[in-house]
């Protein structure tokens, strides 16, 4: 055999060999590079979805209020959204109990009743929190306790006003009840407390300036420690 021919087969053997490596790169670095690309785009587009979720949860404005009821003893939980962006309700969790919901509440709505929770037959607090579907939990701040001897019980007998319907910015609120007399300045949408005494009879009086614009009758006694004003 020539010097020739041996040469020529191993010219044909390196270039086969060299062929055969450069397709088993491509075969592994391609879809490789491909997988990786496909998982940078799944990550930026999951960091950008949470951003939003985000930007969204920061910009909800929902409040949490409840009334108690005690014929039947319950708990008439109420929500407002002061926010400018629209909130859904998805659950609502008194203790350790939760009831899915479906709410979709309007930005800058008027306080919405969502849920009337029968109470138990037993002494017992009640801790009320209410989540979104952005994740967000808002809980109701104030005590409650229902003893089945004296009824609703709270660590403060409190008359909660809240301005939504009427027209103007700023009020004067003032409440009057027997060796009371309390006022204080709100503005609209802005919940306002007031931590009365004893129970009984009050006056709850709103002005706009001067002018006398809204007045309700309040009675507050140990199965109703928490009164909520709405007008």
């Amino acid at each position: 055999m020539s010097i020739t021919g041996i040469s020529n087969r191993k010219g044909t053997a390196s270039i086969l060999g060299t062929l055969i490596f450069v397709s088993i790169i491509f075969t592994s670095y391609i879809p490789m590079m491909l997988v990786m690309k496909q998982a940078d785009i799944m990550y930026d587009t999951r960091k950008q979805d949470l951003q939003v979720l985000d930007e969204k949860r920061g910009d909800e404005a929902l409040f949490v209020y409840v009334q108690t009821l005690d014929d039947p003893p319950s708990i008439i939980v109420k929500v407002q959204n002061k926010g400018v962006l629209g909130v859904k309700i998805v659950r609502l969790w008194i203790n350790n109990d939760w009831v899915d919901l479906d709410f979709d509440i309007q930005p800058m709505s008027n306080v919405e009743e969502i849920y009337t929770y029968p109470v138990a037959a037993e002494d017992g607090s009640y801790s009320i929190v209410v989540s979104t579907d952005t994740g967000q939990s808002v809980a109701f701040e104030a005590f409650l306790y229902f003893d089945m001897e004296m009824g609703w019980e709270g660590d403060i007998l409190l008359i909660n006003v809240l301005i939504n319907s009427l027209y103007g910015n700023m009020f004067r609120v003032v409440v009057t009840g027997t060796s009371y007399n309390e006022e204080a300045l709100t503005l609209l949408y802005e919940p306002k407390f007031f931590n009365v005494p004893s129970e009984g009879d009050y006056t709850v009086t709103i002005f706009r300036g001067s002018h006398e614009v809204y007045s309700e009758q309040v009675t507050l006694t140990a199965s109703s420690c928490v009164y909520w004003v709405f007008a």
